[in-house]
């Protein structure tokens, strides 16, 4: 997620890239007409083979999904409302004990209740085996005691029905989860499954800063019935559709990915662009489609100079939606949201040039959240920080070094609202105040990432991190596991660096 330092960020760019002759604005493209055209729905079965999924994977990844027998797989039916903030559903979860010890219980985390208590829980079976939902942290997570203890290596098949009506304004969580402005944004709607680690299950209370979701690679089949008038758009691909005068269904496939995303709106318009084997797509209301068009030219740009530095893009569709929130953007798997307060160019000149920053950290985050996911809540740093350090590479790629020191200069400005104090960038996210997460994550923790660099010598920092990418993709990684990485590619010793920057 990128938070608030619009101001900061404009004042900084325009001193670096105003007049540059090497900063394109974005191309023009045509408004891609969405389909009508019914297709046949998929069977979706829970033993169908991983293979399907092949089709959601470029070639070169197709390959892991013979390692994967094991992720937890989500079948979902949602039904939207034709009031389109209630939404309902039903899903079953095929759950493998992948730990070493018996588990007597399975938690999940159910975030829109970050708001109240807007996301309930119904008719739960394990096994055809009816038990109560039992929700505790606040709402937020929901504990189900198996009838017996789940084997390591075992399976259960979870089921429950699920309904909430979505907030009409701005709630907890920076008001992701809405539906406003004729576009509703479902935010982790669903109750998934968090980390086991060696410290249990990760349900902690939500701390005011920093996101939430802590969850395993999983795969998704998710079967839409929406109202006609609406234009879906999601996290992973479209499979199967159908469309009627009143109604339509759509069906999705995805994985392996950390969560399933959906926006919708009869407002949304779309421009398309292919970077090698990957189609990105940029969702906004059609009033704004200067800015459309600047979230496509930045994304493509953004995945070419990332699938450089880190590892090609795993999947074939990247999608980029507009949708209202109290925050820059947030990141999901295969998707991203930007606020649709920067879409807005008339209304404010810095909006576009904040919009930009905004895609290419969320398309960062394709890499080290989706792909490489680390306990965001836990070590914050080793998520937010290094997004924000991505992004400066971004902006070295396009623009040069030169032109790219105005994002840096943003960095130390927001560090500035905490008098640039010396606060270390390791802590938990709900260590920090409200006032000093954001300076610390966003604006000392990228220095970190500078001065990394400086101290392993830019080639060995950059093998950094293409190889982290590499050995924790699809998997679990810890501020441990970096700096051992770090250590053993620049064969030197960075005790006196983390203690200076990020240790307390």
């Amino acid at each position: 997620m990128l938070h608030f330092f619009r101001k900061i960020l404009f004042f900084s760019l325009l001193i670096s890239t105003c007049g540059c002759s090497g900063q394109p604005g974005p191309a023009d493209v045509d408004i891609i007409p969405e389909s009508t055209d019914a297709s046949p729905a998929p069977d979706t079965h829970h033993e169908d083979e991983l293979a399907v999924f092949e089709q959601n994977l470029i070639d070169d990844y197709q390959s892991v999904l013979g390692k994967m027998e094991n992720a937890t797989r989500y079948q979902i039916d949602l039904q939207i409302a034709d009031t389109v903030s209630d939404v309902s559903g039903h899903q079953e979860v095929l759950y493998t004990n992948n730990e070493e010890v018996p588990l007597d219980e399975i938690y999940f985390r159910l975030f829109p209740n970050i708001s109240g208590l807007i996301l309930t829980v119904t008719n739960l079976t394990v096994n055809d085996t009816q038990l109560p939902a039992i929700l505790t942290n606040k709402d937020t997570a929901m504990r189900v005691d198996l009838p017996e203890p789940l084997q390591p290596g075992e399976q259960t098949l979870i089921a429950m029905d699920f309904q909430q009506q979505v907030p009409r304004a701005m709630g907890g969580n920076y008001g992701l989860n809405i539906y406003m402005d004729d576009i509703l944004a479902l935010d982790q709607f669903f109750p998934i499954i968090p980390v086991y680690d060696e410290d249990g299950w990760e349900v902690q209370d939500p701390p005011i800063n920093a996101d939430m979701l802590f969850a395993d690679e999983a795969f998704f089949r998710v079967r839409v019935n929406a109202p006609a008038g609406l234009v879906l758009a999601g996290s992973g691909i479209e499979v199967g559709s159908t469309n009627g005068d009143q109604r339509q269904e759509v069906i999705y496939i995805g994985g392996p990915q950390r969560d399933f995303f959906l926006a919708a709106s009869p407002r949304f318009e779309s421009v398309s662009r292919k970077v090698g084997g990957t189609t990105i797509t940029a969702y906004f209301p059609g009033e704004y489609r200067q800015a459309g068009n600047l979230v496509l030219e930045t994304a493509e740009r953004a995945l070419n100079s990332y699938n450089d530095r880190f590892g090609a893009y795993p999947y074939i569709e990247l999608d980029l939606i507009s949708t209202p929130m109290n925050a820059g953007g947030m990141e999901y798997s295969t998707a991203t949201s930007l606020s649709l307060r920067y879409f807005d160019a008339d209304s404010d000149a810095a909006n576009l040039t904040f919009l930009e920053a905004v895609v290419a950290h969320e398309v960062a985050h394709q890499w080290f959240f989706n792909q490489v996911m680390s306990d965001q809540l836990q070590e914050p740093w080793l998520d937010e920080a290094l997004v924000q350090y991505a992004t400066y590479l971004y902006y070295v790629d396009r623009y040069g070094v030169n032109n790219a020191q105005g994002f840096v200069q943003s960095w130390y400005q927001r560090w500035a609202n905490v008098d640039q104090a010396p606060i270390p960038i390791g802590k938990p996210a709900g260590a920090y105040t409200r006032e000093e997460y954001g300076p610390i994550i966003y604006g000392r923790g990228p220095l970190f990432f500078e001065a990394l660099n400086e101290t392993m010598g830019e080639a060995s920092f950059n093998r950094l991190l293409s190889a982290y990418a590499d050995q924790y993709r699809w998997g679990i990684a810890d501020s441990q596991a970096f700096t051992e990485l770090a250590q053993e590619i620049c064969d030197c010793d960075l005790s006196d660096l983390l203690a200076h920057w990020v240790k307390e």
